[in-house]
């Protein structure tokens, strides 16, 4: 949804940096894009999207979420610590408020699904460029729809699955953190469902391609020092 605020401005100058590990979808976007803006550059993971923005190569980016090494939240967070101001856009197939969410809390502009229509994400483009946000309209409508308690995780999961991710068993992960293990068995069964996995091996995985948990030593703002509700 966007903000009627600011007014938008013209696009046609935009030098466009789009992020995308999908060579052939990249280049196929990028042609689209081209239309409507002065350049497009094209990169496929994280560390050229950090160095191709803090070089001043881009007024505007576009980006999916999973890339390598790291995710494009991740990479986000990192520019957003070394104060870049660059509007980011999110082209991403996830449609889950969590992700959604912590893709807007990790600094970005605007969210897009990859299912909508071209005139959608040229609209965001427009809008974030002119210094508002964009979130898909029948995106934003689950979004708002879904329980606070849902769109983001809790301080309390993103313990238990930093630990899961440092090797730590149930019974290490409940003395950590001064817990019974079936709660700590209760956290794990919430993350399994909120990500769509069926595996602890899986889960972590899944959490550090989307970000959401920190892919040291790239991430630079750790997940422990953002807000959470408990």
């Amino acid at each position: 949804m966007a903000s009627p605020r600011t007014k938008r401005r013209s696009t046609h100058r935009l030098r466009v940096l789009l992020a995308d590990e999908h060579r052939c979808v990249a280049e196929g976007l990028a042609g689209l894009i081209a239309k409507r803006t002065g350049s497009v550059r094209i990169v496929h993971d994280g560390e050229a999207l950090i160095g191709a923005v803090l070089a001043d190569e881009a007024d505007l980016v576009i980006t999916d979420i999973a890339m390598p090494p790291f995710s494009a939240l991740q990479a986000l967070r990192r520019l957003r610590h070394e104060g870049s101001t660059v509007p980011v856009v999110v082209l991403s197939t996830h449609n889950e408020p969590l992700i959604v969410r912590e893709a807007m809390q990790a600094g970005a502009n605007g969210y897009v699904l990859k299912q909508s229509p071209s005139s959608e994400l040229f609209i965001a483009i427009g809008e974030v460029a002119a210094g508002n946000q964009f979130i898909s309209p029948g995106l934003m409508a689950t979004v708002l729809q879904t329980p606070d308690t849902l769109h983001r995780l809790t301080r309390r999961q993103r313990d238990v699955i930093d630990l899961m991710a440092r090797g730590r068993r149930t019974h290490e992960i409940a003395a950590d953190l001064g817990i019974s293990v079936r709660t700590v068995e209760s956290h794990r069964q919430s993350l399994l469902d909120l990500l769509g996995v069926h595996s602890g091996v899986a889960l972590i995985r899944e959490a550090e391609r989307l970000g959401l948990i920190p892919l040291a030593p790239y991430d630079a703002a750790p997940a422990a020092k953002d807000e959470a509700a408990s």
